[in-house]
């Protein structure tokens, strides 16, 4: 089983739409880039406010899945989404009063990774809805390199 893993540099841009308002979130950290078997992982964490952090971890398999899993230790919240180009998925947020289940819908999702020098890009456009509602619209627009 082959492991390799990269230190690079995450450039994630979420541009969200709810309720009719539309908002960016920019996030440019450190990360790790590590290969296990035919399946990719991005580590990289989030600076949030009062110095802490969110942890984030985006795998993409090897049928071209995207599972994108956030831990905010610090407000006590954590979500797993899954998406798979133009299908819907049921993941989850989990807060202290319990687990709420999300599910998306991936409109477009693209994943363009190139191994010399290392570096990618991962686009996915969704849905998030919750009981069958659309509760907003999302771009999520990372891109990698070494």
């Amino acid at each position: 089983m082959e492991n390799n893993s990269f230190d690079i540099n995450v450039q994630l841009n979420i541009e969200t739409l709810q309720s009719g308002e539309l908002t960016h979130t920019k996030i440019s950290e450190p990360g790790k880039f590590t290969q296990i078997g035919n399946s990719i992982y991005l580590r990289f964490n989030e600076s949030l406010e009062n110095n802490d952090k969110a942890s984030i971890l985006v795998k993409i398999t090897e049928k071209g899945e995207i599972h994108v899993k956030r831990v905010a230790k610090s407000t006590n919240l954590a979500s797993l989404l899954y998406f798979t180009h133009q299908e819907h998925n049921t993941g989850h947020l989990e807060t202290e009063y319990g687990v709420l289940p999300l599910d998306t819908y991936t409109k477009d999702s693209k994943v363009e990774i190139v191994s010399n020098p290392l570096s990618g890009k991962i686009n996915i456009d969704y849905d998030l809805i919750y009981d069958n509602n659309v509760i907003g619209n999302y771009k999520f627009r990372l891109i990698f390199g070494a």
